[in-house]
């Protein structure tokens, strides 16, 4: 089957060259941009080859680039924006909290109403500390767990990401090092120290084989950390009874069970916790709990949570300058309301569209649809992604050069292909995607 993906390969040439004339300006601020910032740009993700695309404005389900191309969004910031680009509800909760000043060395109320209403979607939580991004939010939830077990080791699972933080920047986009069953640390950047003593690896999907290599550390390990969804995997989903599986492994050994459901959490509208019928003891949230502005959150169970509180003599302590301030407060909440059980429905239909339609132009081809809910995922893969490893093996030049065409074509996903929908995404656009996806894979 390589020749299906050295098909395109064999056009690069022609695709560069027609991005660099459909982008001058975007190309001349990313060579100015290079001047001051290291590689020009502050953010990995947003890197593409020759050069990223600089945004002007985004308009509900549209980008505006700085050429002036209007472009279909199907990212929307990394999934952060389940309403799409500049919600007029939550513009307008914004806007009334920026009037009334943007924070203060005090509380404002607002946090404690964007609490309530995430402790009364999530199952499991009953209280939420805030944080500002979802890598801070991990590094919170492991110190918490930390604090509360008495043990020191974060398990997580080779290939998900969990942010920067230190002790879950291990095997993200690295190649798989021992056993496929009991996985060894790798490090995903410089800079690291030793994955002794920190971090214990485990296989996702993979039950059995966590069970062995956790009962062999159980009295060591603090938390076990796991994406409902694994979005770098390729947004592959737990087998059945994964998830519940390992809620009683971690119940038994008394390790507490964290789920990062940064991004998962726009699945429904209980999260993904909800659709799984599983609880953990903690959830890390992000992104769409903002309503388009930074921050992140750890909510859970009362008597863990309540190692952080203040009359505590031995506690794990938080602040942060802008933690919990009143516009992303209020713009998160404006978005939470606007997401009812309704609307998750409509979200998740369209979803279930783009995939089932993705599907049937890719049919018969190399080609992998993956994703649930509003999420999706084209990978370049003939075998069924599973795992870390099975996702490794997809031809990752084949998905960067398919993205920048589609991109050349209107539509803007990540350099893998990874893809959403948000309730501005319009259904012809949609239709429109499918079909240049179809030319690009069929010709």
């Amino acid at each position: 089957m390589t020749s299906f993906y050295d098909a395109l390969k064999a056009r690069r040439a022609g695709i560069e060259q027609r991005y660099h004339d459909l982008t001058p300006t975007s190309a001349r601020l990313a060579q100015e941009a290079r001047r001051v910032l290291p590689g020009g740009s502050t953010r990995d993700t947003v890197i593409r080859r020759p050069h990223p695309t600089y945004i002007r404005r985004g308009e509900g389900g549209h980008l505006v680039d700085a050429d002036g191309r209007t472009i279909v969004d199907l990212w929307f910031n990394a999934t952060s924006l389940p309403l799409g680009h500049a919600d007029p509800r939550v513009a307008r909760a914004a806007r009334e909290a920026i009037d009334g000043g943007t924070a203060f060395f005090a509380p404002t109320g607002l946090e404690t109403d964007l609490a309530r209403e995430i402790c009364a979607r999530l199952p499991s939580a009953e209280r939420v500390r805030f944080t500002n991004s979802g890598t801070e939010a991990v590094m919170l939830a492991a110190r918490v767990a930390r604090a509360f077990t008495g043990r020191a080791l974060i398990a997580k699972f080779e290939g998900s990401y969990h942010g920067a933080y230190d002790d879950v920047q291990w095997s993200v986009s690295t190649p798989g090092m021992g056993s496929p069953e009991a996985p060894a640390p790798v490090a995903a950047s410089a800079g690291l120290l030793r994955a002794e003593g920190r971090v214990l690896m485990l296989p996702y999907n993979d039950l059995d084989a966590t069970t062995r290599v956790l009962g062999g550390q159980a009295s060591e390990v603090a938390a076990v950390i796991v994406e409902p969804i694994a979005n770098r995997m390729g947004m592959v989903s737990p087998k059945p009874g994964f998830l519940a599986g390992l809620r009683e492994l971690t119940a038994r050994y008394r390790i507490v069970l964290v789920f990062d459901e940064v991004i998962s959490f726009r699945l429904g509208y209980h999260g993904a916790q909800g659709l799984a019928g599983v609880m953990p003891d903690l959830t890390t949230l992000g992104k769409v709990i903002g309503g388009g502005f930074p921050v992140g959150a750890v909510a859970g169970r009362a008597e863990i949570m309540d190692v952080s509180a203040p009359d505590r003599p031995t506690r794990v302590p938080h602040a942060g300058t802008f933690t919990a301030n009143p516009v992303t407060m209020a713009a998160g909440r404006a978005t939470l309301e606007a997401l009812t059980p309704a609307v998750f429905d409509e979200l998740n239909a369209a979803g279930e569209r783009v995939r089932q339609a993705l599907r049937r132009v890719t049919s018969g081809l190399p080609l992998q649809i993956t994703g649930a809910g509003s999420l999706f995922k084209i990978s370049a893969s003939v075998a069924e992604l599973v795992d870390h490893r099975s996702s490794m093996r997809c031809d990752a030049s084949w998905e960067e050069l398919a993205s920048l065409e589609l991109l050349n074509e209107g539509f803007f996903l990540t350099t893998r292909l990874h893809g959403c929908v948000s309730t501005a995404t319009r259904p012809e656009d949609l239709d429109r995607f499918v079909d240049a996806f179809g030319v690009i894979v069929r010709g």
